[in-house]
């Protein structure tokens, strides 16, 4: 079945100036989603390296493929890249569904899943980023992470390369992350999340004082949000890293978070080693936050506060007192606990995970 590229940007792009069509069949959307032609050629020791890999962990997300397929394909015009989809053991067909509809695109289907950390692994391991493979130059000047409910404007992927390719000392970027109804999705420029910075988010000071850097530390509202800034941390649903950065920070970390937390665990990774993580206001990209999440949202409401205290427990209990580490994990379970009674009470259509709360219609 042929797919439409819709939206006006779309019209002007380099698809409809070569094809000058309205519908890509899925032949001809294979052959653009693997062109070889781009204008970074970076500084790297692999002088064969492709600029881009894109990696789509997926999850029972099917229904937001091809839309993530076909903007994607216009988002990716002359640059040289290749897209792997991970799928995380799901049960809607994807794999076969990709198989058929995009043979093109490198399908790898994890033993099982993992979570998030871990399936992104998989794909990065694939492309040569695994720790074996740490002393090797990169095959890819770039990895970008991508979730599946996204739609990535035409521009923002050659604004965010350029941007790489200008700063040489940064790397993460992350694009504004955008929901369906225009607002921000918060979750696309964070603070770290000290000790502090969350009691300042739990006890509603940053709601109080949003552009106080002092007590809007987890959510950085201080930072306005059509301002390029460097961040603590970007968005694990639209990440992209440099090769030779990632080389040296190396994977997600799997063992400590299954699912939320992994990006700013791995950001701060970025920091500590000396990159810069930067959020990229002109770069937008479309979310349909909370797609997946919110079809098991209980679960996914206490894996959000393990997550909370698997990120205290990696980088502060150490230098924490015993008595503070137990108030600290108390009352992240206690929050934990209520926010999930309280999600129980509501209608299921209304059910959501952290800030993904549902848009009104």
């Amino acid at each position: 079945m042929p797919l439409t590229l819709g939206g006006q940007p779309a019209a002007r792009s380099y698809l409809a100036r070569k094809h000058s069509i309205g519908h890509l069949d899925c032949d001809t959307l294979a052959r653009v989603l693997c062109s070889s032609k781009g204008p970074w050629e970076g500084t790297l020791s692999n002088p064969s390296a492709k600029q881009l890999a894109v990696i789509i962990l997926h999850y029972n997300n099917r229904e937001y493929l091809p839309a993530c397929f076909r903007r994607l394909a216009v988002a990716l015009r002359e640059i040289s890249h290749e897209i792997w989809l991970v799928d995380n053991q799901s049960t809607d067909g994807t794999p076969a569904f990709v198989q058929q509809e995009f043979p093109e695109i490198n399908c790898l289907v994890t033993t099982r899943n993992g979570g998030f950390s871990y399936g992104n692994n998989v794909g990065l391991r694939q492309l040569g980023f695994g720790d074996e493979d740490r002393n090797l130059p990169p095959s890819f000047h770039y990895v970008m992470l991508l979730n599946p409910d996204t739609e990535v404007h035409p521009d923002a992927l050659h604004n965010m390369l350029d941007f790489m390719a200008e700063h040489q000392d940064v790397g993460v970027v992350g694009p504004r992350l955008v929901r369906a109804n225009g607002e921000l999705d918060h979750g696309c420029k964070r603070g770290e999340p000290t000790p502090w910075a969350v009691f300042c988010h739990i006890a509603g000071l940053s709601r109080l004082f949003p552009r106080s850097p002092h007590f809007a530390q987890y959510t950085l509202s201080y930072v306005g949000e059509q301002a390029t800034a460097d961040v603590d941390s970007v968005s694990g649903a639209c990440q992209l890293m440099r090769g030779t950065a990632l080389k040296e920070v190396g994977l997600l970390d799997e063992k400590s978070f299954f699912m939320y937390g992994e990006d700013l665990d791995h950001c701060l990774r970025f920091r500590q080693r000396g990159w810069r993580v930067v959020y990229r206001a002109e770069a937008r990209v479309l979310h349909h936050k909370g797609s997946a999440t919110r079809k098991s949202s209980g679960v996914m409401i206490l894996a959000f506060h393990r997550a909370m205290a698997a990120f205290h427990r990696k980088h502060y209990a150490g230098r924490t007192p015993f008595w503070l580490n137990w108030i600290i994990y108390g009352s992240i379970w206690l929050l934990g606990w209520l926010k999930f009674g309280r999600n129980r009470l509501r209608p299921a259509a209304r059910r959501f995970v952290g800030s993904a709360r549902p848009m009104s219609s």
